[in-house]
């Protein structure tokens, strides 16, 4: 198999408590990502009882505080190694609204289209014999939970629409209090989602 498409590209930190909502400032979240380009720089602000979401539609970018996390999502459909998520992530997470001694872990998430290379897919290449010998199936998927090197991963896969295409979803978990500085996240940010792309590819 192979990637078609990159859906969404994000970097996501979780903290030991609840993030205090108090520090961050909607003016100067927004001052954070400011262009001086009207069109660019227009936004929605959605703010609910434990949540703030700022949305730039015409950057294609999402930043959401909920709970005991932060998410940073780049929905541009650009490589990893071509995106602004780790520089956003930075923004953020070096100004005055952040607790950062309340760190606890961080982790990558990609969401990417993915299809069959030659149109020959079948479920029996999804699931075990016994499981594709049920009559009328339709469509199946996988969810698969594992670690290597220190870092628990999560991989999906499930068809969408045609048979020989496919929503695929990768998470990189870290459990440390002490994030990478600015190159080594974008090292590996990149590193894993090679990681994804070679889980796929063969598939």
């Amino acid at each position: 198999m192979k990637i078609e498409a990159v859906k969404n590209v994000n970097i996501t930190v979780l903290f030991t408590s609840p993030i205090n909502h108090l520090l961050i400032d909607q003016k100067e979240l927004l001052d954070l990502f400011k262009t001086g380009d009207e069109e660019k720089d227009k936004r929605t602000f959605i703010e609910a009882p434990g949540l703030k979401v700022v949305i730039f539609p015409n950057k294609k970018k999402e930043f959401v505080f909920e709970g005991t996390r932060i998410l940073v999502n780049d929905k541009n459909e650009v490589l990893p190694k071509d995106s602004e998520v780790i520089d956003d992530f930075e923004k953020i997470i070096k100004s005055n609204m952040i607790e950062q001694y309340k760190i606890a872990a961080y982790g990558f998430n990609y969401d990417v289209v993915v299809a069959s290379e030659n149109n020959d897919f079948k479920i029996s290449d999804f699931v075990g014999s016994k499981v594709a010998a049920i009559k009328g199936i339709k469509s199946a998927g996988v969810n698969i939970l594992f670690e290597k090197d220190g870092a628990t991963y999560v991989f999906e896969i499930k068809p969408i629409g045609s048979e020989q295409k496919f929503v695929a979803h990768f998470n990189a978990h870290f459990s440390t209090n002490k994030l990478p500085n600015t190159e080594e996240l974008k090292e590996k940010i990149n590193k894993e989602f090679l990681e994804f792309k070679d889980i796929i590819k063969k598939i």
